[in-house]
């Protein structure tokens, strides 16, 4: 396992960033449209569909409970590293500050089937099976 690129206190810091979550609320709330839009082929529709029609409008509560798993997925932390390097300080304001919302967006995204409960193997199992017919 590669070592992780911020301390635990850090990422920790950044998942409970109350500056953060208003902006991860309005990701997951676009991320939910974008679904909606998806053809019902796309692998893993049903649970991807379903998770949208519950984070539609998300609660705060609901974003706060997303927001370790968005804030440990890789892009998320590939971000907030580069945020700290840049800002030298893994001061969790300025570290959620510095990360853009292109980068909180595509780590929703990225994060998206897992939440939903979409099976790796049978989102890619579906894609090869489009692929052959």
């Amino acid at each position: 396992m590669p070592a992780l690129p911020l301390s635990l206190n850090a990422i920790c810091g950044l998942a409970c960033e109350p500056t953060l979550l208003p902006r991860v609320r309005m990701a997951i709330a676009m991320i939910a449209q974008e679904v909606f839009a998806e053809p019902p082929e796309t692998p893993g529709y049903p649970a991807r569909w379903n998770l949208s029609k519950t984070v539609l409008s998300p609660t705060e509560s609901q974003a706060a409970q997303l927001m370790v798993g968005i804030v440990a997925s890789p892009p998320m932390l590939a971000a907030a590293a580069a945020a700290a390097a840049a800002g030298g300080t893994t001061d969790s304001v300025a570290m959620a500050a510095a990360i853009t919302d292109d980068q909180i967006l595509g780590a929703i995204r990225t994060g998206w089937n897992a939440v939903a409960g979409v099976s790796p193997t049978s989102a890619e199992t579906t894609r090869i099976e489009e692929v052959e017919t």
